[in-house]
């Protein structure tokens, strides 16, 4: 249980309705609920239930704050959450690009839109201050500044690899695109500032906290992605094959493939994708495979429901070099979940991954690391009933060893109460 009061620095707000929100919310039990405040940048609809008070500050609200030099954000209520999802169900998100970037990060490091937001902070006294770590360099030094100005620990939540991406992983078309290394500058130093500073830094993954130690050699952990999921009672689905997840970094070049390689095994298979379209050229390649049935983006309880309710789960990444680095350290958030949902788990990736050297190691999945052996592997393991259920109880056990919700929520408090 959280002894201290933490405010929690994001872009998503703590919510089922998206990854990173699931996952920090899934490091608290609601009764630390009290104890917990957030800000928060992009997103809709934040879990009242889950933290008492949130505050939102959007890049519209930066812009319009710089341009009428005022400040900017303020605290969310619990009565416009209905309105904030149907405002961000209905809002395109734009692409990235590093003339975007490096113009918000100009705009955020402005000083004159903090009034509100510090005068809230005040309200809430934090005691810690964690930060959940992206790609943005102000999120990094608003983290310390907060920090320092109340003489109070940070601690660092890290998924990602930016730090280390040495080529463009944004949009890579354009004149943009040539200024990559001048954000990425100013990335790698907000990062090592905020490193430097931090108690503490918990990685998403062993590997990825491995590849940091190598660094910088600060003080660090790693706690997996928790899940709540429960296996069915009985899973007798036959051929039900689902992916559900992020469609972006060409993954459906990959479920393609995959969809292609059923049909084969069995002209009736079909492939039953999830998730919400990044663009027409994903779009048009689905219409174009029949053996792809495009299921739109669903709430959460039908991702769990869906889950368990699979004869086989796939995760699938980009097989092509460029976005293999992308993707090295990435750890899908619905591993943990897939890992517990009681159907056997299908991993279609490169060997290097981090994801897939952990679901080979703890043999809890189907790994599939070469795009010759798709085929046969599919065949195998969708005709081997006994073998689907070896994967299916390892997968069990190791979500309860490593991704149980209680136990990483114990974990976490131990760090912050710690600090």
């Amino acid at each position: 249980m959280l002894q201290k009061k933490v405010l929690i620095l994001a872009n998503n707000p703590m919510a089922d309705t998206n990854s990173n929100g699931r996952t920090i919310k899934n490091f608290f039990a609601p009764t630390d609920r009290e104890k917990l405040a957030q800000m928060y940048i992009h997103g809709a609809a934040p879990d009242f239930d889950a933290c008492a008070t949130f505050f939102r500050v959007s890049d519209g609200d930066v812009l319009r704050a710089f341009m009428k030099r005022k400040s900017a954000g303020r605290e969310v209520q619990s009565s416009e959450v209905n309105a904030l999802a149907t405002a961000a169900a209905s809002k395109k998100k734009r692409s990235k690009s590093p003339f975007r970037m490096l113009v918000r990060d100009f705009l955020w490091n402005r000083r004159g839109w903090r009034k509100e937001l510090l005068a809230w902070i005040d309200t809430v006294s934090p005691e810690v201050i964690l930060l959940q770590a992206g790609d943005s360099p102000f999120m990094y030094r608003l983290a310390v500044e907060i920090a320092k100005a109340r003489k109070i620990p940070l601690l660092i939540y890290n998924s990602e690899d930016y730090y280390f991406q040495k080529h463009n992983f944004m949009r890579l078309r354009g004149f943009s695109s040539l200024l990559y290394p001048i954000f990425r500058r100013r990335l790698k130093r907000a990062v090592q500032v905020a490193l430097a500073y931090a108690s503490c830094s918990v990685y998403i993954s062993e590997d990825l906290k491995h590849t940091y130690d190598a660094e910088f050699g600060r003080p660090s952990t790693y706690i997996y992605t928790a899940t709540e999921m429960t296996p069915a009672e009985s899973n007798d689905a036959e051929g039900v094959f689902s992916y559900l997840g992020n469609l972006g970094l060409n993954r459906h070049l990959s479920l393609v493939k995959i969809a292609e390689a059923l049909s084969r095994i069995d002209p009736a298979y079909r492939l039953d994708v999830y998730g919400k379209l990044p663009g027409s050229a994903v779009e048009q390649a689905f219409a174009s495979c029949p053996a792809i049935r495009y299921c739109g983006l669903v709430d959460y309880a039908t991702v769990c429901r869906v889950m368990r309710e699979s004869t086989l789960l796939f995760h699938a990444e980009n097989f092509d070099k460029k976005f293999r680095a992308a993707v090295r350290h990435g750890f899908s958030t619905k591993i943990a979940d897939s890992l517990a949902s009681g159907s056997c788990f299908v991993i279609f990736a490169p060997p290097e991954l981090s994801c897939t050297k952990y679901l080979k190691e703890n043999e809890c999945a189907c790994v599939i690391d070469n795009e010759a052996e798709l085929e046969d592997k599919l065949r195998e393991v969708i005709g081997d009933r006994a073998l689907r259920e070896r994967y299916v109880a390892r997968a069990i056990a190791v979500a309860e060893e490593n991704h149980n919700a209680q136990k990483n929520r114990e974990k976490m408090a131990d760090i912050i109460n710690s600090l």
